[in-house]
């Protein structure tokens, strides 16, 4: 039988391509925006996990535990071979998903400050939105923070229409609206900054 996995992995350089033709394809994201997060992976890539950036990518793979029907064979060696759209076999629904980079996200710790870390990007394939795979990438980012002794958690983002399901999506999982900067952006394009506060690791 085929099915899909997901899984949660530190970006690599062979992801740079997937990674910006993502974000490009949400249709949010401006040109300047797009040559920014191209310069921050730089950065990051030249050093991972350091003190400046962390970059953490969400891949969509097929697997095969019992291709038993070589219908399910075939279609399983075809999306390994090509990153066409294949479907989802193993449910009644039909689902058209993309093997390969479905996502990603960038924090690092907030300079100037002790425990503040940003959310700087966060993205996920149209595709493949409203299957939870940026709750996934925003919870690994959490604990990620947590582990480093992070206690707050900052996200900027914009307040045009187009961000509406940005700002709804951190809402839903206890981000608090801290303020706005109107014009921050542009006329009419207001700077909405919220946060978190994260619990405590247990002992």
């Amino acid at each position: 039988m085929v099915h899909w996995r997901l899984t949660l992995r530190n970006l690599e350089r062979d992801d740079c391509q997937c990674v910006a033709e993502l974000a490009r394809n949400t249709g949010v994201f401006r040109p300047v925006e797009l040559a920014v997060l191209a310069e921050v992976i730089e950065e990051y890539l030249r050093a991972p996990g350091g003190e400046g950036y962390y970059a953490t990518v969400a891949e969509l793979k097929l697997t095969a535990d019992q291709a038993d029907s070589s219908e399910y064979q075939e279609v399983f060696e075809d999306a390994q071979k090509s990153l066409e759209p294949v479907r989802e076999l193993t449910t009644h629904q039909v689902s058209w998903f993309r093997p390969g980079v479905a996502g990603f996200v960038i924090f690092g710790p907030t300079p100037l400050t002790v425990h503040t870390w940003d959310i700087y990007w966060i993205a996920v394939s149209r595709d493949v939105q409203r299957h939870g795979i940026g709750s996934r990438l925003l919870e690994s980012a959490e604990a990620r923070i947590r582990a480093q002794r992070g206690k707050l958690v900052r996200v900027e983002t914009s307040s045009l229409p187009t961000y509406e399901a940005t700002r709804r999506f951190y809402e839903k999982h206890g981000y608090q609206r801290a303020g706005v900067i109107p014009d921050f952006y542009a006329d009419g394009d207001d700077l909405v900054i919220y946060y978190k506060r994260l619990p405590r690791l247990s002992r």
